[in-house]
């Protein structure tokens, strides 16, 4: 079973991950830089998390499992919403797609970020 925890846990295993509480939001962000690659949405009713991967393979997941639906309030052709209570998702697959939104965002970022997230 997937718990907010499982998703901490994982999230906080990438490399130069940061975290943040928005009570705004009732949300939690993970960030590799100054890019967001987890949204984690703490609604009791229906708690969910969003991650980013190739729109290619977005298709194929939202067909293939019920609880990942296009993203909730996100560009819906790179995100994903996993709508994880009741889930009996594997947790070695839920760590891919975390591991894979996060070298997708880790990606994006420029040289500069890059170098100075890895400076000794």
């Amino acid at each position: 079973m997937i718990t907010f925890q499982t998703i901490e846990k994982l999230a906080l295993k990438q490399q130069n991950t940061l975290k943040e509480y928005k009570p705004s939001w009732d949300s939690t962000l993970f960030w590799i830089g100054s890019r967001m690659f987890i949204l984690v949405m703490h609604n009791n009713k229906n708690p969910m998390m969003n991650f980013k991967n190739d729109p290619f393979i977005n298709v194929h997941l939202r067909e293939k499992y019920p609880e990942i639906t296009a993203a909730y309030h996100m560009n819906k052709k790179h995100w994903n919403t996993l709508h994880y209570e009741n889930s009996d998702m594997d947790i070695k697959f839920l760590e891919q797609l975390i591991y894979e939104s996060y070298e997708i965002v880790f990606s994006s970022l420029t040289k500069k970020e890059k170098t100075s997230l890895f400076a000794l």
